[in-house]
């Protein structure tokens, strides 16, 4: 039994890192919302109401009775989109006017629901989701038979068959449903409300409808064979202010082990260097391939084109190696682990590479931030097999200070800043955490040191929030209120540090101006930040 348990444990773990269920908060989804794993299978049971008929004055022409459903369909950013088979069945009739016994719809139905879940409506808790909905399709109505002395009288059928023609009818129903999330996207339970009406044909003609209720889960089955998912959710849970080391800790781990063996620290052969390669004959080396890279500048690296610390030079040092390197590779990732710039060559491992704050897809780099830069040498055949190392890998760091971006030369600069922390939703600094808030500090005080070499200047200081939704109601009602009082509040802080009020003003903002676009949620961090439009008073 207790083995039982821990499997079942592992298997909920496992499937509570894979993501299935989505909910684009664009009203529209795009094409790139599609995703093999949104493919859903569904069942669900529950209860029918007493049904009744508009020419039967709305008496209960059926006891309560029950009900199962089936479908399957594809979540298309938010809009569950499918086709469902749900089969309704009720005893005998209690009202006088009834005429069958156990009486049955058999509804074949495309069903069209739209989530509505804490992405959409911040107000909504994470573990609920809202899913009201529309169906139509056609009723096959099946009955065993018509016991009572009218429908003999009538002429009525004893028994109404499964697609009998007389007995196919259109309908219609309108849902309301609950989704609970309970640790994990593969298994979605949820509870459902419907209200059924068709044009029933059988008895005469008329309206009828029933409601229901029912309990279910919609399950994801792809999002088990999905290999990425599990990065990509692990992507969206890095911290706010902690760059991820996922990629590090291997490197720590394998420079820790070198430090901690005395015999494998080694002196430079200067004799036989080539740049910063050492090089040895094969049979003098008796340690594993070691690399290192050093930044020149380790904080207040500026590319801003003032002449200062412009460019920060990464140092590259190979040694233990008998021959040329096939291949070596520096990539400089940010404070989200994301790689922005890659230096790679073949063959010989250059003295240095040059670094001006230029990134592969054209963003600028940000104030304040911290940015790792990651050497990775693959050695030639032979280095490999002697100590069984396929390459080698070492980083270093360099922190941007406060950059000015020119705007119109000496006489209006930029400075953007994402590295001042508020608490959510708000303007205060009462829940950070205490690395937050050495990191506002640091920040708060290098721009006040800048803003006080520009005391000729007026500042205005704009405020930038995300726009969740990508609506003009959350922007006009939420974001601009919001990034307003955020920048009053670092108007306050920066005369607090001495800078004059005068020269100070504020603009909230929103969503206008978004740095990375809605569809690219891994960079929406970019968009909550601080502007600064520094201007010389003529």
């Amino acid at each position: 039994m207790r083995k039982i348990k821990c499997v079942l444990l592992a298997l909920f773990l496992f499937c509570s890192q894979i993501y299935a269920e989505s909910d684009s908060p664009k009203f529209f989804p795009r094409i790139t919302d599609l995703k093999l794993t949104d493919a859903y299978i569904e069942g669900a049971g529950g209860v029918a109401f007493p049904l009744t008929f508009t020419s039967k004055d709305f008496l209960p022409m059926t006891s309560y009775g029950g009900l199962f459903a089936s479908g399957i369909g594809y979540n298309f950013g938010g809009w569950l989109v499918g086709l469902e088979y749900n089969r309704s069945m009720w005893g005998e009739g209690v009202a006088s006017g009834a005429l069958m016994n156990h009486f049955e719809n058999n509804l074949f139905s495309f069903r069209v629901r739209r989530l509505i879940t804490h992405v959409s409506v911040k107000k909504l808790p994470p573990w609920l989701n809202l899913a009201p909905g529309l169906s139509f399709g056609v009723d096959c109505i099946t009955t065993n038979y018509y016991p009572s002395l009218r429908a003999k009288e009538e002429g009525r059928s004893i028994d109404i068959k499964f697609g009998q023609e007389n007995a196919r009818c259109f309908f219609g129903k309108v849902s309301f449903e609950a989704d609970f999330y309970c640790g994990t996207d593969l298994c979605i339970p949820f509870i459902s409300s419907d209200w059924n009406t068709f044009y029933d044909t059988s008895i005469g003609g008329g309206f009828a409808s029933f409601f229901t209720v029912s309990i279910g889960v919609r399950c994801y089955p792809f999002g088990l064979f999905h290999k990425n998912m599990i990065k990509e959710a692990q992507k969206e849970e890095v911290a706010v202010v902690e760059p991820p080391v996922t990629i590090f800790e291997e490197i720590d781990n394998f420079e820790d082990e070198l430090v901690e063996e005395p015999n494998l620290v080694f002196e430079p052969d200067t004799e036989s260097a080539a740049g910063n390669v050492m090089y040895r004959a094969p049979e003098e080396i008796k340690e594993p391939v070691n690399a290192t890279i050093q930044a020149s500048i380790k904080e207040n690296f500026t590319p801003d084109s003032d002449g200062v610390n412009d460019t920060v030079d990464f140092e590259l040092f190979v040694e233990n190696i008998s021959e040329t390197p096939d291949s070596w590779q520096v990539e400089i990732f940010d404070q989200k682990n994301f790689c922005i710039k890659i230096f790679t060559g073949n063959g010989e491992v250059p003295y240095k590479v040059t670094w001006d704050g230029s990134t592969d897809n054209g963003e600028e780099i940000y104030s304040m931030n911290l940015y790792t830069a990651v050497l990775t040498v693959v050695p030639c055949e032979a280095d490999r097999n002697r100590f069984n190392q396929q390459q080698v890998t070492a980083k270093d760091d360099v922190k941007s200070g406060i950059l000015m971006t020119v705007i119109i030369p000496d006489k209006k600069w930029k400075i953007i800043v994402n590295t001042i922390h508020f608490d959510p939703d708000k303007a205060t600094f009462v829940k950070i955490s205490e690395a937050q808030r050495k990191e506002n500090y640091e920040t708060l005080d290098s721009l006040a040191d800048q803003l006080n070499e520009h005391l000729d200047c007026s500042v205005i200081i704009e405020g930038y929030a995300n726009n969740v939704t990508n609506t003009e109601r959350e922007d006009r009602e939420e974001l601009i209120p919001l990034s307003k009082d955020r920048a009053d509040s670092v108007r306050n802080l920066l005369i607090q540090r001495n800078i004059p009020q005068e020269m100070l003003s504020t603009k909230g903002l929103g969503g206008s101006k978004p740095i990375a676009e809605w569809q690219d949620k891994k960079n929406w961090w970019k968009n909550r930040r601080v502007e600064f439009i520094v201007e010389k008073i003529e």
